[in-house]
């Protein structure tokens, strides 16, 4: 008896956590935390009147959700992560999806699709690391490869796979980490620019921002042999340790209205193509297929934090 009554507590809290929860606790308020890192979070301006990647997708769904109260909070990454462990009624709209949730994030449907992660260098590295670890990019044999600093945001963190590559390099241990509180991105970019750093990692469209708007402009990026997947799923992810089960009821409205009016929006396709197809060119095929008209998860998509 007793068994069975500890069984039937364990299935309620179980359903409580992950959708079932009761509704006597309504959000009031959604949180929507954003850092200063362009091209996905940015002012507008003559050159993005759409703002940043993932700018028109918080904006059209803070008008379609009108039934509770919405803020925008600009912070550091540092600062993100604090609010998602701590568990604040909080919403990001720019990580990577995961089919279900973690300890930190629970995810909407996916909302995009990005071209995989690639190693960013310069223009006068990228035919000499070429020649030594391949193209594709080995990245395994580039992160043992003592000859070449690399660096990263201090916060910034990939698909899965490529985290536990880093984590278990020793070139990893040594890496110089940025820990800029104004734009992380930018300060990794800055120092690679310079020579201060000889390679890090990201999206091949960070380096075509750099180049297109900045000063910047000797960033290539190059393929990496051990993520041979064709994109990554993006999502809106939201704090599973907030109360009352925020998460859950959050992105119940949240993906109503992505389903109703967001994704399929003129204005919310055109931001994405403006950022992404430059060094995507199959955006539009996948955005069709995975976004607009999902048939079943894909083997080649990466569904797995932060942008």
């Amino acid at each position: 008896m007793l068994r069975n009554v500890i069984l039937f507590f364990g299935v309620l809290g179980a359903l409580m956590r992950y959708g079932y929860a009761d509704n006597t606790h309504p959000i009031e308020e959604i949180v929507w935390l954003q850092s200063y890192t362009p091209p996905f979070h940015m002012d507008k301006d003559s050159h993005a009147p759409q703002g940043g990647i993932c700018d028109n997708l918080t904006e059209q769904l803070i008008n379609s959700i009108d039934d509770v109260k919405h803020t925008r909070l600009i912070v550091p990454q540092e600062r993100i992560n604090k609010h998602l462990n701590e568990g604040d009624n909080v919403c990001f709209p720019c990580v990577i999806h995961k089919k279900t949730a973690n300890g930190v994030l629970q995810f909407s449907t996916p909302t995009t699709v990005y071209p995989p992660f690639s190693v960013l260098t310069t223009q006068k590295l990228a035919p000499e690391i070429h020649a030594k670890h391949g193209s594709p990019i080995k990245l395994i044999h580039l992160l043992s490869d003592e000859q070449y600093v690399y660096g990263q945001a201090a916060a910034r963190k990939f698909t899965s796979k490529i985290n536990k590559i880093i984590e278990n390099t020793t070139v990893y241990h040594k890496a110089s980490l940025s820990w800029s509180s104004e734009n992380e991105s930018q300060a990794v970019i800055a120092r690679l620019s310079r020579g201060f750093l000889d390679y890090t990692i990201d999206y091949p469209f960070m380096g075509d921002y750099f180049v297109n708007h900045s000063k910047f402009k000797n960033i290539v990026s190059l393929p990496i042999e051990e993520d041979p997947r064709e994109f990554v799923l993006g999502a809106i992810g939201c704090a599973v340790r907030a109360p009352n089960d925020f998460a859950t009821k959050a992105l119940n409205k949240i993906n109503k209205a992505l389903h109703k009016q967001v994704l399929q929006s003129p204005a919310y396709i055109h931001s994405q193509r403006f950022w992404l197809e430059q060094s995507f060119p199959q955006f539009t095929k996948h955005y069709q297929q995975q976004i607009l008209n999902p048939i079943a998860p894909a083997s080649s998509a990466i569904t797995s934090r932060s942008n």
